[in-house]
């Protein structure tokens, strides 16, 4: 479908008729990120003048917090102030739903994929969505993609006959197709890479893990993906591993782009086109309990939430701030995100915590994929699809490699499976404590 009718003709419209007013907030983030840093912070002050005067009046939650820390709506001047109220963690906001809803607002229902336990379940008010639509399009707008572009879409796939239909009808009008991250065989990816032949999208979209296996099995069948002409793609979900880059790179021809943000809050940071990420101006980002490389837990308020309001909303992820300047201009402050979560830790014999990434770096030239699995402090058992020939000569080196990091104490069992299954959401999650 013409893009312009995708974007004038069905997109804009219905946004219009869901109350969500996109379009007026594109312009204002389009004018925002052409603006100074101090016009830039007088923005984000008013927005959170806003939120706390809206929380203080209307949520219960925050109302009773307030009172409790004998905290007034003149207490909380800036963002600075924000440290007198105490993070948000998902119990938080599973044991006090009806507390933290403004029943008069419009709202959707959303769900997190659940990879770290249990998923949370929560609304999404009209302005919050609407928010996070404009600035999710004006982030790809600095690659040169608009809305209505021809999108390949590498993400879950729905389970139920109706939710099938809804979600084809919403890729069909969104000008969408997709490639079900739950069936990534070679047949599947040479089928879908014909499809896209005669589709021709402009960008791809999806979770790190799918579009690399992507790019693995058109490289195994020799396959020159250049062909498809894609102008960018945009990596999120997961971890992308710098390898991970390169490899999709040189298949595709064209630039790897690194979103992160969360299904609670939209995106939080966008790499520009010099690669570096920066936060977006609709959240505002602390970190706490720094290391002494000033990676620490990441905390988001968002500017525009209303039902529920995520204030110091904490991720389980880790980053750092960056006191640089980008030579794109825009006014918003830099992040490196840590390659993992909080929860993303084998735990090793002699009590050390080793990230999981040790795992990808040491199998990465020696399988097309992996999973992990710690049920006990001593054992670590791996399912593996080799490249080659797995012989024991190459496990029993891999083994010593990784226990230069987990400690001799660590048994490693090398499992050699013809598939490995991703979680309910069609990430892969490379690593699974059971302890």
């Amino acid at each position: 479908m013409n893009p312009s009718i995708v974007k004038n003709f069905i997109y804009f419209p219905i946004q219009a008729i869901r109350g969500e007013e996109v379009k007026l907030y594109l312009n204002e983030l389009e004018v925002l990120e052409k603006c100074t840093k101090e016009n830039f912070l007088r923005y984000q002050q008013e927005k959170l003048k806003q939120l706390i005067n809206y929380v203080y009046n209307y949520i219960p939650y925050y109302k009773k917090k307030f009172q409790k820390l004998k905290i007034s709506l003149s207490d909380i001047k800036n963002f600075k102030d924000l440290a007198q109220i105490s993070p948000l963690v998902k119990d938080n906001i599973r044991n006090n739903l009806k507390y933290l809803i403004n029943p008069t607002l419009k709202h959707s229902w959303r769900s997190t994929s659940g990879t770290t336990g249990s998923p949370l379940i929560f609304p999404k008010d009209r302005l919050a969505t609407a928010y996070m639509d404009a600035m999710m399009y004006q982030a790809y707008s600095w690659h040169g993609i608009d809305i209505g572009d021809k999108q390949a879409r590498f993400w879950g796939s729905a389970v139920k006959p109706k939710d099938k239909i809804m979600q084809w009808i919403k890729d069909f009008l969104l000008n969408r197709k997709r490639l079900s991250a739950f069936n990534m065989s070679d047949k599947e990816c040479l089928k879908f890479y014909h499809k896209l032949l005669k589709f021709k999208p402009k960008y791809f979209y999806g979770y790190v893990n799918a579009i690399y296996q992507f790019a693995l099995a058109l490289e195994r069948k020799k396959i020159n993906a250049t062909e498809l002409k894609v102008q960018v793609i945009i990596c999120t979900g997961e971890v992308l591993f710098d390898y991970q880059r390169k490899k999709i790179q040189k298949v595709f021809g064209c630039k790897v782009v690194n979103e992160y943000g969360t299904t609670e809050n939209g995106i939080i940071g966008f790499e520009c086109k010099y690669g570096n990420m920066h936060i977006m101006p609709t959240v505002y980002v602390e970190i706490i309990n720094l290391d002494k490389n000033g990676f620490g837990e990441i905390l988001i308020t968002e500017l525009n939430s209303r039902s529920i309001p995520f204030i110091r909303y904490k991720t389980g992820d880790k980053g750092r701030l960056l006191n640089v300047e980008c030579p794109c201009g825009r006014p918003y402050p830099l992040i490196e995100i840590h390659e993992g979560r909080i929860d993303d830790y084998i735990r090793c014999p002699d009590g050390k915590l080793v990230y999981d990434a040790i795992l990808a770096y040491t199998l990465k030239d020696y399988v097309w994929q992996f999973k992990a699995y710690q049920e006990k402090i001593d054992c670590l058992k791996v399912e593996v699809i080799p490249k080659n020939n797995f012989s024991s000569e190459l496990q029993y080196k891999l083994k010593t490699k990784l226990q230069k990091y987990l400690g001799s104490d660590m048994n490693i069992d090398f499992i050699q499976v013809s598939y490995i299954s991703s979680e309910p959401s069609g990430k892969l999650k490379y690593f699974v404590s059971k302890l």
